[in-house]
């Protein structure tokens, strides 16, 4: 497994994150949001800045969010989207030296009860486009979503059978969506599905540090390394505020400070 933690739950400021991921020895970083924006709706000059700040750290890249399609299936956006911001978040992707292109299955419609044939047919053709121009598309389950527990984004994968998608496996996410057990029980039946692992918890739906909420992150890291898994495992801590309780860590942030909390957490679990 391949550690790595986003840039923007350290800190808005990318040089900022990146120097403390280097001092924290976390190999690689995601990227997500920038000052001017979330990727890659911001300028070459600022993306070419955060690829630099990358290198001259001595880090890599693990993938890319662009927050693609989580509007409705049928929002004028999405046409625009898919032919624009996805092939440039696959130019870029391949320029910090990931092929690894994150997205969501659209949001989804409190009237219906099963995601209406055109989700699966859009994920299909981003899919291949996203294969065209040299990446992967991966799908990350998300509460507001289709494809909001890992279960139902695996029966969209699985439905629309491209080998080109596979899961960003969020239990997380999937415990904020009302699964009621994340790990093990939905981890069995989707596990051949996973390339990518997003790491956070939550708690009476709220974000929460890792080590307080349901998710059995123990359990669930000891099976992706039974598993063989080797792809990567990117902490999200999407907590700011440190919990009340909790000591504050010096020279940090409490933001940063929950990051760092949840990375120390995670490393005496992977060995």
């Amino acid at each position: 497994m391949k550690l790595s933690i986003f840039t923007d739950e350290i800190s808005p400021d990318p040089a900022r994150a990146i120097t403390l991921a280097a001092e924290w020895q976390v190999p690689y970083v995601e990227l997500r949001g920038l000052t001017g924006g979330r990727f890659p709706r911001v300028s070459d000059d600022e993306l070419h800045t955060f690829h630099q700040l990358v290198i001259d750290a001595g880090l890599q890249v693990s993938g890319v969010s662009p927050g693609l399609c989580k509007c409705p299936v049928d929002d004028p956006s999405v046409e625009p989207d898919l032919a624009e911001l996805l092939p440039r978040a696959c130019e870029w992707a391949l320029r910090l030296g990931t092929d690894q292109v994150s997205a969501f299955a659209f949001r989804r419609n409190d009237d219906e009860s099963e995601p209406p044939a055109a989700v699966a047919e859009r994920l299909g053709e981003m899919a291949e486009k996203t294969a065209q121009h040299g990446c992967r598309l991966i799908l990350e389950n998300e509460a507001v979503c289709w494809g909001a527990t890992g279960a139902e984004a695996a029966a969209l994968i699985r439905r629309v059978a491209s080998p080109h998608l596979s899961l960003l496996w969020d239990p997380g996410n999937s415990a904020m969506a009302g699964a009621p057990c994340p790990y093990p029980d939905e981890y069995a039946d989707l596990k051949d599905l996973v390339t990518h692992v997003h790491l956070k918890n939550c708690k009476d739906k709220q974000w929460a540090l890792i080590d307080d909420g349901p998710i059995d992150w123990p359990g669930q890291l000891s099976a992706l390394k039974a598993d063989s898994y080797n792809g990567y495992i990117v902490i999200e801590t999407h907590l700011k505020q440190r919990p009340e309780g909790r000591p504050t860590i010096a020279g940090l942030s409490e933001q940063e400070a929950n990051s760092r909390h949840n990375l120390d957490y995670i490393r005496t679990h992977l060995y």
